[in-house]
């Protein structure tokens, strides 16, 4: 005869089955907590996609240099800085180690600091450069030496990956010279195409227009159409720039910096200039001008 009536049967049904509702429950939990852990979520839950990085230029800050600062023998006999500019430095791994805390006790305010170069090549000193002139005070900008051997799509890759986009940080800037470049030369259309590429890659993911370094024998060649829009880097040895609306100032490859053995490029900023001309009005991408060169 059976041990429980069916009206006991069915109440005992009832049990197991809210039990086993309330187990599935807990162990579901667990399930999605364990599951967005080993996704990265510090709380169990899992990450979103980060949102799309957005420039902040107030950001971007430069110690001024003082009256007194050392590394002001650097410039031209009878120069000196006006209102907003900032000396710098520009290096790489040519200059070896580099003592930071000394290249700011000089006045030095901002240094740029080579990247890459081509594709496939990091500069040896790029990290322990950037993360010591920040530790120093200084502040730092990531620069990419162009050559023609590579795409210009697979140059930025490689530069992004070594120098994300960083809002304190001065904006990228590209290198336009022919040491070290092919031996055959493209013609202008082509190389205008592959910088458009590199580019449009790199302001994109910045969120800032390049600064534009170029040696006379790359704008006898090529022209600069990239320049449009984009803050300049020129070399003028002796005075400043005739073009009166530069950036950068590169005054000698020669120059003298506690803290860094042998000669090392000297440079001065304005901070203003450069914040507004690598500024991208809201709503414009990347700039192109590859159907500008013949």
């Amino acid at each position: 005869m059976p041990r429980f009536t069916p009206e006991q049967v069915r109440r005992r049904q009832l049990v197991v089955g809210a039990f086993a509702l309330v187990l599935l429950l807990v162990v579901g939990g667990c399930t999605a907590t364990v599951i967005g852990a080993l996704r990265g979520g510090a709380d169990g839950q899992a990450l979103s996609d980060p949102e799309p990085f957005q420039a902040d230029d107030a950001a971007m800050s430069v110690a001024l240099s003082s009256a007194d600062a050392a590394v002001l023998a650097n410039l031209p006999d009878g120069a000196r800085l006006m209102p907003g500019e900032v000396m710098g430095v520009d290096v790489s791994s040519h200059q070896q180690d580099i003592d930071w805390g000394q290249v700011s006790a000089d006045g030095v305010g901002f240094a740029y600091v080579k990247a890459t170069e081509g594709a496939g090549f990091t500069d040896t000193h790029f990290r322990r450069n950037w993360d010591g002139a920040r530790a120093a005070g200084i502040t730092p900008g990531a620069y990419h030496y162009f050559t023609l051997c590579s795409s210009g799509t697979e140059q930025a890759e490689d530069f992004l990956a070594a120098a994300p986009p960083d809002d304190s940080a001065l904006p990228p800037a590209l290198d336009l010279e022919f040491d070290g470049a092919c031996e055959e030369l493209p013609g202008a259309s082509a190389v205008q195409a592959e910088i458009d590429a590199f580019t449009a890659v790199v302001e994109e993911a910045w969120g800032r227009r390049l600064v534009i370094y170029s040696s006379s024998e790359w704008r006898r060649r090529y022209g600069l159409p990239v320049t449009d829009s984009r803050p300049d880097w020129l070399f003028a040895a002796g005075n400043r720039p005739a073009q009166e609306d530069w950036a950068v100032w590169q005054l000698r490859f020669d120059g003298t910096v506690a803290g860094i053995d042998g000669p090392v490029d000297i440079d001065v900023a304005r901070i203003e200039t450069l914040r507004e001309h690598a500024t991208i009005p809201e709503g414009e991408g990347a700039l192109v001008h590859a159907d500008e060169v013949g």
